[in-house]
Order: C-alpha cells, then sequence, then structure tokens
C-alpha cells in the first residue's frame, strides 16, 4: 500500500503546476486523447470502466491494470487519417504483494512534407511526430473491492525544427464489485504539460479530461453495457461562432439563436456501449456511440452514422485479434488492429496471485 500511494504521490506532484491550466480541446500533446487500442475505439473511444483481463484496456484507465494480465503483450496500429500512422506498444508484469506494473510506447507519425518558401519554391522536406513512453502502476485494496492505478507519460515531439519534450499523468480509481459484474470508475487525464517547450519561454499545459464510467454485467447473458460521463472539467462542451450564433429566418424574419439547448449540452457528455460475447472466450461483438463526437462532426444534411463505433474480437489460443472501425466524419472511418499476446501460454513461468478477474479477453 505505501509503494501506491507513494507513486501516485509523486505523480501528482510532478503534474500539479498544469492540471488546470488548459480544457475541452486547448492544450499541447493532443494526440494522448486518440484512442490507443481497438477495443477501446470500437467501444467509442473513451470507455473507462472496463475491467478484465485485456494489457490493451490499460491506456485509457491505469486503476483497470491488474495481475491477470501478467506476462501481456499488446501491439497496435491505426490507419488514420491522411496515411498518418498510430501505433501503440504495451508489456505487463506483476508481482505479488508489491503490484501490477506495465510500459507501453505510443505514437503519431505524420510523415514527410515537402518544404517550400512563401512563393513556392521547393527547399527539401520535414518531419513531424508526437511520441510518449508510458510507465503505469495499479494495486488493489479494501479486499480488491477498490483500485488505485497511475500512469506517468515521458513525451517527444517533433514538428521540423521544432521540438518539444513534456510530461503528463494519467490517475484512475475503480470499484469492482464481488461478483465482477459491476464496475465504477473515475481517471483524471492528461494532468501536466511541456518541460522544454517548442518555443523558448512558452510553456503549454495539456488537455486534462476528467471521465466517470460504470459497466455492467449479467450473470446469465454474455452482454456487457458501458456508460461513460466524459470531460467533467468542462460544463458545456458545445461551441457555436459568436459572429454567427443569431441569424435571421429569410421568411418569417425571426431572431434565431442557433446555441445547442441544455438536453444537447448534457447529451454531448456520454458515450453508450456494449460488448456481446456469445462464445465468451473465442468472439466479441462491440459497438458504441459517441455523442459528442456526433455533434461536433456531423453534417446536417448528411448525418450519416458519425458517433458511432464497432468491432470485434476474436481469440485464439493465446492470441487475441481485435479490429474496429469509428465513423469520425460522414465518409471517414479509421481502421484499428490491436493483437494482444499471452506469453504465459508460451513460457511456464510461475503465476502470480489470481484477483478473481472475469476472463473477458
Amino acid at each position: 500500500m505505501k509503494l501506491g500511494f507513494k507513486i501516485l504521490l509523486t505523480a501528482i506532484l510532478l503534474s500539479s503546476a498544469n492540471i488546470f491550466a488548459q480544457i475541452g480541446g486547448n492544450g499541447t500533446y493532443a494526440f494522448l486523447k486518440i484512442p490507443a487500442t481497438a477495443r477501446i475505439e470500437g467501444l467509442g473511444g473513451n470507455i473507462v470502466s472496463l475491467y478484465d483481463n485485456d494489457l490493451s484496456i490499460v491506456n485509457s484507465n491505469p486503476a483497470n491494470l491488474n495481475s491477470d494480465m501478467n506476462n501481456q503483450v499488446v501491439m497496435s496500429f491505426n490507419s488514420y487519417f491522411a496515411n498518418i500512422g498510430q501505433g501503440y506498444f504495451a508489456y505487463s508484469k506483476s508481482w505479488k504483494k508489491i503490484g501490477s506494473f506495465y510500459a507501453g510506447f505510443q505514437f503519431l507519425n505524420y510523415g514527410d512534407f515537402v518544404r517550400t518558401d512563401e512563393v513556392g519554391n521547393i527547399q527539401g522536406t520535414f518531419s513531424a511526430g508526437d511520441y510518449a513512453f508510458n510507465v503505469g502502476y495499479s494495486r488493489p485494496f479494501f479486499d480488491s473491492l477498490m483500485y488505485i492505478g497511475a500512469t506517468v507519460k515521458m513525451i517527444g515531439s517533433q514538428y521540423a525544427e521544432y521540438n518539444s519534450f513534456g510530461l503528463t499523468t494519467d490517475l484512475g480509481i475503480s470499484y469492482v464489485s464481488r461478483n465482477k459484474l459491476t464496475t465504477v470508475s473515475a481517471v483524471f487525464r492528461n494532468l501536466g504539460g511541456t518541460l522544454d517547450p517548442y518555443e523558448k519561454g512558452h510553456y503549454e499545459a495539456a488537455a486534462p479530461e476528467i471521465h466517470l464510467g460504470v459497466s455492467q454485467g449479467f450473470k446469465h447473458v454474455p452482454l456487457k453495457l458501458f456508460l461513460t460521463f466524459t470531460n467533467l472539467q468542462r460544463p458545456d462542451l458545445s461551441y457555436v461562432d459568436p459572429a454567427t450564433r443569431f441569424q435571421t429566418d429569410a421568411l418569417t424574419g425571426d431572431t434565431i439563436d442557433t446555441k445547442i439547448g441544455a438536453g444537447l449540452v448534457l447529451l454531448r457528455h456520454f458515450t453508450i456501449g456494449a460488448e456481446l460475447f456469445p462464445f465468451k472466450k473465442h468472439l466479441f461483438i462491440r459497438v458504441a456511440y459517441n455523442f459528442l463526437r456526433s455533434g461536433e462532426m456531423a453534417v446536417s444534411a448528411l448525418n450519416g452514422a458519425v458517433g458511432l463505433s464497432y468491432g470485434i474480437g476474436i481469440r485464439i489460443s493465446h492470441f487475441t485479434f481485435s479490429y474496429s472501425r469509428s465513423q469520425y466524419f460522414v465518409n471517414e472511418s479509421p481502421n484499428h488492429f490491436t493483437l494482444n499476446v499471452n506469453l504465459d501460454g508460451f513460457f511456464k513461468t510461475k503465476r502470480v496471485k489470481k484477483e478473481n478477474v472475469p476472463t473477458i479477453q
């Protein structure tokens, strides 16, 4: 317990200076908000109350890390927009009486660009990318009814000759019922900012997020439902241009206020999802709807399925393959692939004591 609280305290101290400096979409290192794995993406992009034995969920909430993920490897790739490459790798290890640890690496590679001067003369090329090395820790307490976790992310960012180094922290806590069917979680993400900024003296905070989630499984039905209340740090996630907020109806001449109502403002905080596993250890079907994504990215005349995400998971022996697809725009849907490998299936290692974690991967 003492080690766990020391790690959490250290993480808080490292990031406390910039915790509430920025909100919403304002802030640096925005790539940290992109879902790291296919399962997270397939369940709406910000699922935090998913607690089982799948290492691919930990980047969303470090409190979900547990000893049943011991000796797992996760490799994930997303064919993001405009040929941008997104990747994530992680490995976990647990020790009895100490807790569970994981190390991960995530990146967003924007590729190479042609450099020109102001009149279009080609002067060469330049590249751009964001990278983060993550180290996380979690352990149970209160007779394994509560879990605490923290992840420290060391970030490097490079855009042509502009470089930056920063540090952020994710802090999470989860309650898991004794029958393992109900999970309630809260996570504080992206607490921190730049230590070595792009421009000398111009320090920036990351964009912090506070999420609260609940999941509910059923004893005799192979189904789990999810509800996530996102971005609690900012009550109103909507935006309207002040210059065009009030418009005049061409037929009646009445003034129309284009700002959305309180009900829709509240709805944008929610993501709902479901995971069906008719063959518990072999096949998983996922679907979710992100109301914020739908409200921000949908086009009034061509709403399509913006906000919808879905995916599938297949487990064969010690391998679990996951695929997801999310509708960000009317005609844009990134394809996300994740492979989870349980190394304990290949090497006979002494397993740490189980925490009675449900087997859902």
